[in-house]
């Protein structure tokens, strides 16, 4: 006997002449066994072959059926390991190596994967084998022989290696069930069917039917047989079915994915119409086939109900594609770090800010709603210290206040009685209890109304989200108990779980249905009868949804260093009897259609089939329709009615406002006797405006801020401000007036404790600053720890500089004085204010910097050297720096002080003390208790300068007042010369087009 490859020109439906070649089988064999690729398949080929009255002398099974049938007749008893148990014992081979023992793989899900498809195709080959010498193939021998010795410790057997002790058994017994074996559409023959089919060859008859799109294959289908020691033979071809006529064909070929749903509802639409009509006259049927259904049917539904037409799909989840999957991994990732936090083998920062559990929040199964998560979001983002037991207090709380709200709901409210599981499921991660996880995540899912999961499909994804959850359950309490598997490793493997669900969308016109689409795969669509719908539309048929390579990888890699190499047919003669199949499905039109570019005008090729078809159809000649995406406003419009409202809005230019804007520019509040006056500005406000008009709209109005506590010099600054506040206070508090000379070491010493003390107030998040400087790595807390030098540098500058004066006024707020400044309240505080014994005072700024050369000001009536310009012949001149100016200005009117100073005091880098002062207090010679460093003064006289101090302050506060009647008057243009923060603030959305 041999093997047989027949030529046949049937389609999805064996007819004719197959038939009568099935028949004479069953006649000569008694029992003929037709394999099929499909479950699918199987049912049309079983119809087909119960209207011919071939009885129950063929069995139509798929090769894994087969296989396992004749182990039930031939087998030693062992079972056939089902696809999650191999997933199951693989993922608990893997995970109990040592990870040297692995290298260079490592466990991963991934690599469960990988050894799982070896194991399917190849263990047969693999076990006792000798590999290659390299560390990676020996380590994935060593794992699958460990896995088959578990699969006997259990009684289960891989269907590959079944097929290979089966091909034994039937060389030696030539049993009646295997006598005869015919192959149709298998397109692929793993090394351990090939041996099986060449047993049964030589014992009876094998014959491998090929339509003549598949005959590619005939070579390596023979050279396969061939080399397992059969004799081949190509000896008959068959004829077909009578009157197969091909259908039209066209093409459409959109411009871009904009116009997508909008062109491929409309070719649906004329497709549906200019179908015939059927026999029964009932409404048309047409077949969307594409490479992802699923996601063409959620984009076309709402298009093609408004156009009358009712369409379904059958969509396949997997485990990570339902809420109850991502949130489930998600949980599991962070969960993990925040142990590995608590026990200090991570910093904190690989975790923090958590936000898996506030997208967990947001999620209909937790339980809680958004509003919860919201403030549970801000609350962990905003505090870095935090820390693990407090977050996971917070989420505690979080469910406490979600079910408490539940309870004071009406009886009839749809969340009566839905539990709020947020913490619980948390905690039940936390204590490796994924099984009562799922649960509570079940209990929601059941109790929650379907609108919860969606409008449009709610009730079709709740049923999934529960189907999941029960499975995973399942999973993990039978399937890997019974295979001695733990529940932590079951869990690595739940992302192959995948669940069926049917989804229609109904057709949402007055008029009735015009018709129902069906979306489904090329290879679903090719097992259809022929002529059994009205129409076929192949959608995206372009090298992405079709491609040609063909398959590569280590299991490929492995198959062919063990000579076990799979036979494959080639995928571009795969794709070509698909679509020949799917084609012949439509009595009516057939349509091809394909996007052409992608959302960044990148081009995207036709796959072969479009080329050859069109080729067919007339080649260059051949019309082909194309729409673009000129028509916006229709192509988002799911009607495509053009009756939607479309409006040209010509926005106004950058950086102006409207006159309906400019009265909330400047916001204002309401005195005691009910007039409205301007709220408090502070002094950096006020800079900020000065400097950039819109840079401080945007920080001030706008007010961009990030939305996670930082490690920024912002916190350092506070961090900064908030040891000098304290250590001054100390320094007072000892009777030390101040840092002198005498007193330096005790004043360093001092610094250290009260460094210490603040370092681990803002460790917990207290502070009198705005944000806490909370370390959350190794890296953060050497950071703080080059801050202490700073300062001791900074505390020996004190002791050489302004000799005669002390802090006086810290952290001096002028919130409740009632100052006005150029007109207008003035708010705000002040670093440090301090006073001699004769009154006089200096405003001190810190600035955490380490270059104040910035902050330098020289007497303006001083021309420049390069220019002989004279900066105080322009009556808009300001200094760039205006704060202490300001506040100086300020402490004259609130506590008559007599200003002689407004310094910026960088505490960063080259210590220093940079502004203005009267001449009095410039420095003269080193160590003369002035402002070392400091040798321009106020007025430069030496220099021919004439402003004096109070001068400067009012002739500041003059122009403060003009720059603040601009505002009012709703100027935010900006700088004519940019600040550096400029280059941050202005692309913020003020790079206008008219829309």
């Amino acid at each position: 006997m041999a093997v047989q490859i027949v030529r046949h020109a049937s389609g999805a439906v064996p007819a004719g002449d197959e038939l009568q070649l099935m028949a004479r089988a069953v006649e000569c064999f008694g029992r003929v066994t037709l394999l099929v690729p499909s479950t699918s398949e199987r049912d049309v080929c079983r119809r087909a072959a119960a209207d011919a009255h071939l009885g129950v002398g063929l069995d139509i099974v798929t090769p894994t059926a087969w296989i396992e049938g004749l182990w039930e007749l031939l087998g030693d008893g062992r079972r056939l390991c089902t696809n999650l148990q191999r997933q199951l014992l693989i993922a608990d081979t893997l995970y109990a190596r040592d990870e040297r023992e692995l290298a260079p793989l490592r466990a991963n899900p991934g690599t469960v994967r990988m050894l799982a498809r070896m194991a399917k195709d190849l263990l047969p080959f693999a076990e006792g084998a000798k590999g290659p010498a390299d560390a990676a193939t020996r380590v994935v021998l060593s794992l699958l022989d460990v896995y088959g010795a578990r699969l006997r410790d259990r009684g289960l057997i891989e269907p590959a290696q079944a097929a290979v002790l089966l091909a034994d058994a039937v060389a030696d017994l030539a049993p009646a069930c295997a006598r005869c074996a015919i192959v149709r559409d298998v397109t692929t023959l793993p090394a351990h069917l090939v041996r099986l089919l060449a047993q049964v060859g030589r014992a009876g008859s094998v014959q491998v039917l090929l339509r003549a799109s598949q005959q590619v294959w005939e070579e390596e289908v023979t050279r396969a047989f061939s080399q397992m020691g059969c004799a081949v033979e190509r000896t008959l071809e068959l004829g077909g079915a009578d009157g197969a006529a091909t259908p039209a064909l066209s093409f459409l070929e959109v411009a871009g994915p904009h116009a997508r749903a909008r062109a491929y509802a409309d070719e649906l639409a004329s497709l549906l119409l200019s179908a015939p009509a059927g026999e029964s006259g009932g409404a048309k049927t047409a077949v969307v086939a594409c490479a992802r259904p699923a996601e063409l049917f959620d984009e076309l539904a709402g298009y093609l109900a408004a156009r009358g037409i009712a369409s379904s799909v059958t969509r396949f989840s997997r485990f990570s594609q339902t809420v109850v999957g991502q949130q489930f991994a998600a949980l599991s990732d962070v969960v993990s770090r925040m142990k590995a936090a608590q026990v200090g083998q991570v910093a904190d920062g690989a975790w923090w800010p958590a936000p898996e559990l506030t997208d967990w929040l947001y999620a209909p199964v937790s339980g809680a709603d958004a509003a919860l998560a919201r403030g549970f979001d801000k609350k962990i983002r905003s505090n870095r210290a935090l820390g693990v037991e407090g977050v996971l207090r917070e989420l505690q709380s979080v469910q406490s206040r979600a079910g408490s709200a539940r309870r004071k709901l009406a009886d009839d409210h749809p969340l009566r009685r839905v539990p709020a599981v947020c913490s619980e499921v948390v905690q039940f991660i936390w204590q490796d209890r994924p099984v009562s996880a799922f649960k509570s995540m079940l209990s929601a899912i059941e109790a929650l109304p379907a609108s919860s999961f969606g409008t449009r499909d709610g009730r079709c994804r709740q049923a999934t989200e529960r189907a999941m959850a029960e499975r995973a359950v399942d999973v993990l309490m039978n399937e890997a108990r019974a295979l001695d598997v733990s529940q932590a490793v079951a869990t690595k493997i739940l992302d192959g779980l995948c669940t069926a669900s049917r989804e229609r969308a109904a057709s949402a016109s007055s008029e009735g249905e015009v018709g129902t689409v069906v979306f489904m795969t090329l290879a679903d669509a090719a097992v259809l009868e022929p002529a059994s719908v009205d129409a076929v539309l192949l959608a995206d048929v372009d090298v992405a949804s079709y491609p040609l390579s063909h398959e590569e990888g280590p299991v490929v890699t492995l198959g062919s260093a063990l000579g076990a190499d799979a036979v494959v047919l080639e995928p571009a003669a795969r794709l070509r009897d698909q679509a020949e199949r799917a084609i012949c499905a439509s009595r009516g039109p057939v349509a091809l259609t394909r996007v052409s570019h992608d959302r960044q005008a990148k081009d995207r090729y036709p796959a072969a089939l479009w080329t050859e078809l069109l080729a067919l159809r007339g080649g260059d000649e051949a019309p082909v329709e194309k729409t673009g995406e000129g028509d916006v406003a229709g192509d988002f419009d799911p009607a495509g009615t053009g009756t939607a409202r479309v409006e040209r809005v010509l926005c106004l230019p950058p950086q102006r406002l409207g006159v309906s804007a400019v009265p909330y520019l400047v916001l204002m509040r309401r005195t005691e006797d009910g007039a409205l006056v301007p709220r408090q500005f502070s002094a950096s406000q006020i800079e900020s405006y000065v400097g950039c008009p819109l840079c401080w709209f945007v920080s001030s109005r706008v007010r961009p801020s990030m939305i996670d506590a930082g490690f920024t010099n912002m916190e350092k600054g506070n961090f900064v401000h908030d040891v000098m506040d304290r250590f001054h206070e100390e320094v007072r508090e000892r009777g030390m007036r101040r840092v002198t000379p005498e007193n330096l070491r005790a004043s360093l010493e001092l610094l250290d404790e009260v460094f210490a003390a603040v370092r681990a107030e803002h460790a917990r998040g207290k502070t009198a600053s705005s944000a806490a400087l909370v370390a959350l790595s190794p890296t953060e807390q050497a950071q703080i720890d080059d801050i202490l030098p700073q300062l001791r540098r900074v505390v020996r500058y004190e002791a050489d500089a302004l000799a005669p004066f002390a802090p006086e006024y810290l952290e001096y707020s002028f919130n409740g004085l009632g100052v006005d400044y150029a007109g207008w309240p003035l708010g705000g505080r002040i670093d440090r204010v301090d006073v001699d014994a004769e009154g006089r005072a200096v405003v001190i700024d810190y600035k955490h910097r380490s270059d104040a050369n910035p902050f330098k000001l020289k007497d303006p009536t001083v021309p420049l050297k390069k220019t002989g310009e004279v900066l105080a012949d322009d009556p808009r001149w300001l200094p760039e720096h205006t704060q202490t100016l300001i506040y100086g200005q300020a402490l004259r009117r609130a506590l008559g002080l007599d200003v002689r100073g407004a310094l910026y005091f960088s505490t960063k880098g080259k210590v220093a003390m940079r502004g203005a002062v009267s001449s009095e207090l410039a420095e003269e010679e080193p160590g003369d208790g002035r402002v070392p460093g400091l040798r321009d003064g106020f007025p430069a006289v030496q220099a021919g300068g004439t402003m004096d101090f109070d001068a400067l302050l009012d002739r500041v506060e003059a122009g403060i007042a003009e720059r603040l009647g601009e505002l009012r008057a709703g100027r935010i243009a900006a700088a004519a010369d940019p600040l550096t923060s400029c280059y941050h603030n202005h692309p913020l959305g003020f790079e206008r087009r008219d829309a």
